[in-house]
Parts: C-alpha cells; sequence; structure tokens
C-alpha cells in the first residue's frame, strides 16, 4: 500500500486546487440631500446642539439615528441614509464650533494636562464625608450613591435623545405637510403639528389678546 506523507498531500492538494475569482462589488451610488433640504436640517441641529448637555456631542449619536430612519423610511438604502445623516450632524457640529475633545480629555477623573486627578472628601451625590480607606481617586462614598448617580444621569440622556429624535421627526413630518393659511394674518406657512393655526408665536399672542378683548366685550354688553 502506498502511503503519502502529510506534506506530499497538501503539495497535492494546492497543485490541484483550482483558483477561486471574486467578482468585483460595486460600490452603492452615493446619495446625497437636495440643499434646501440639507440647510434645513443642519440649521434644526445646530440649533438643539447649542442648547445641549453637558456638550453638542451628547446628540450627536441620537440624531444621526433619527435623521438615518426617516431617511431609510423615505426609501433610501441603509448605507446612503447613514452616510448622509452622518455628513449634517458633522456639518452642524462644525456650524456651532464643537471640537471633538481628546481620549484623555474624555476620562471621567480628567482636570487638565499634566495636572493629577483632584482627590474628593466629600460624597459627590449625598455630601457625605468618603471613607478614609478608600484607595484611589472616587466621587461615591458607596455602590448605592454610584448607582443612583447612573440611574440619574441615563433618565436624563434619554430625556435629551428623545427630545432630539422628537424634533427631528417633526421636522420630517413638517416638510411632507401643504401650506396652511395663518387664522390671524392670512399669511400661508408651513405647520410644524397637526394642529397649527398661526405662523408664528407673534400672531398666537395676537390670537389670544383678541380673544380675550371679545370675551370682555361680551361681557360688558350683558
Amino acid at each position: 500500500m502506498l502511503a503519502i506523507t502529510p506534506a506530499a498531500l497538501l503539495r497535492l492538494r494546492s497543485e490541484t486546487r483550482s483558483a477561486v475569482s471574486v467578482a468585483p462589488v460595486k460600490a452603492a451610488p452615493v446619495k446625497k440631500l437636495s440643499r434646501t433640504r440639507r440647510e434645513a436640517i443642519v440649521d434644526l441641529l445646530a440649533r438643539l446642539m447649542r442648547r445641549a448637555e453637558p456638550t453638542p456631542f451628547a446628540i450627536e449619536g441620537p440624531a444621526r439615528a433619527a435623521i438615518r430612519a426617516r431617511l431609510c423610511e423615505s426609501g433610501w438604502k441603509w448605507g446612503q441614509a447613514d452616510a448622509a445623516a452622518d455628513e449634517a450632524v458633522q456639518a452642524a457640529l462644525s456650524r456651532v464650533g464643537a471640537e471633538r475633545p481628546t481620549w484623555q480629555q474624555g476620562q471621567p477623573e480628567w482636570t487638565q494636562e499634566a495636572v493629577l486627578p483632584i482627590l474628593r472628601e466629600t460624597c459627590a451625590r449625598c455630601g457625605k464625608p468618603l471613607p478614609e480607606e478608600t484607595q484611589g481617586p472616587t466621587k461615591y462614598c458607596g455602590p448605592v450613591c454610584a448607582a443612583a448617580t447612573r440611574v440619574y444621569r441615563r433618565s436624563r440622556e434619554d430625556k435629551e435623545e428623545a427630545r432630539v429624535k422628537r424634533s427631528i421627526y417633526e421636522a420630517s413630518w413638517a416638510e411632507k405637510q401643504p401650506p396652511r393659511e395663518c387664522k390671524m394674518c392670512g399669511k400661508s406657512f408651513r405647520p410644524k403639528w397637526r394642529t397649527s393655526k398661526y405662523c408664528s408665536v407673534a400672531c398666537g399672542e395676537e390670537a389670544k389678546l383678541a380673544s380675550r378683548r371679545g370675551v370682555r366685550m361680551v361681557q360688558k354688553s350683558v
């Protein structure tokens, strides 16, 4: 019986193996937002980022996800929608002058360059003195305060993300609505909500004052 060594078997397999050809993958065509729509989205994001806490980067992820979701609902492919959403978010960050921090600056214990972290003496949540046996920099007196702070921070972040996504969804809804006539001045405007009746806050306030004056006149005549 003829025996084949492992080295000979490998050589035989490499010589008889047919070459596999891989078809080139075509890149998806780039799809961009129209200039008017992109400018409206960037303006909205810039307004939201100026109010974001603690930094404009806090809403970078939620804003990108919300814009991408709306574009996908409009028939865009996921990759195209994500690229367009990222470009709009980065343009908004540039408009508000946001500078992305370095990895070191993003750490919780960072204070400034070449400075040791500050050693706290009291708990950042309840204000009680920190245990003396605590080793290294710490902010909380125990796991209860640390967990409570995490829950509060997560709740605040969730509310901020929901607010950003709601604002983007409302703006996307408003783009699809036909113009309405202002009940006060007659000017044509695009509604932001289903119950919008006035083109601006000024017209809304003027309508309230007119309604109050009408009620007072009716009360005087009775």
